[in-house]
């Protein structure tokens, strides 16, 4: 079981980095100034989401699910966690969106809409990371 928790520790900070560097990816789109930058940092952006964020996100899913399965936790703690885990897959999916209408070149974003994109995962994966490791438990559920 130890291999599994090392699959899905690495798999979650292989699939975080990755949704911290798509959106410095997408500022890049829009500060290219040629069209051969634009193309290396389209090539870029569809690398990072489909051959190392995707996989990553499957893999800290399936892994995570597998061991609170073998381990048998029903804890309240884990329920917060899939939540925050939930809201980095909409957001993972976002990222999708965004990486699929790269080659339309719109405007760039607002700087609000910029911040945001790197303030919300960042705050999901400090949740799940913290959630994961104190394991705090509140009582909500009576047990």
């Amino acid at each position: 079981m130890l291999w599994l928790k090392a699959l899905h520790y690495v798999s979650l900070l292989v699939w975080c980095a990755a949704l911290l560097y798509l959106p410095g990816l997408f500022i890049m789109h829009a500060q290219a100034d040629t069209r051969s930058r634009y193309h290396r940092v389209r090539i870029m952006t569809r690398f990072t989401f489909a051959v190392v964020a995707s996989p990553a996100a499957i893999l800290a899913v399936v892994s995570g699910t597998g061991l609170a399965y073998l381990r048998m936790v029903r804890d309240e703690w884990l329920v917060a966690k899939l939540l925050a885990v939930t809201l980095m897959v909409f957001f993972h999916l976002y990222c999708g969106s965004r990486v699929a209408g790269l080659g339309n070149r719109v405007a760039g974003l607002s700087r609000v809409r910029l911040a945001l994109q790197i303030a919300i995962p960042a705050c999901l994966m400090t949740m799940v990371f913290w959630l994961a490791l104190a394991k705090p438990a509140w009582g909500l559920l009576g047990g």
